[in-house]
């Protein structure tokens, strides 16, 4: 398998910041601030630099629960050109549950690189 040699640097920003004014103020029935079941409502943006090999077509979100295990992966689509900026908005999420997340680049026959370095967050 073709190994690429690049960087991928992974910048993870939240989708939607939440701000609290006045909290704790009375009326009952509010959230615990724990995610709700099955609520999967949620997303996280990414952007990273692509690779600067040209064999480099695409690239690939593996993300999941637990540091170090990828239980999805997601295709980015197509790479705008080497060295641009990607970026990719994982959705579906569970709100406020933390995902770990890495990206490989690919090549038109599917080799895959080596993992990024991960980062992680939680969905918004």
């Amino acid at each position: 398998m073709k190994r690429f040699k690049f960087i991928i640097l992974l910048i993870l920003s939240v989708s939607a910041f939440l701000i609290c004014h006045g909290c704790g103020g009375g009326g009952g029935g509010g959230s615990s601030g724990s995610p709700a079941v099955g609520d999967t409502s949620g997303s996280i943006n990414l952007a990273w630099e692509a690779s600067s090999d040209s064999a480099v077509v695409g690239h690939l979100v593996h993300y999941g629960t637990r540091s170090g295990t990828y239980e999805n992966s997601a295709d980015a689509g197509s790479t705008p050109g080497p060295s641009a900026t990607v970026s990719y908005t994982l959705r579906g999420l569970s709100k406020g549950q933390t995902y770990y997340i890495a990206v490989t680049a690919y090549d038109q026959y599917r080799n895959e690189s080596d993992f990024s370095n991960w980062v992680s967050g939680p969905a918004k």
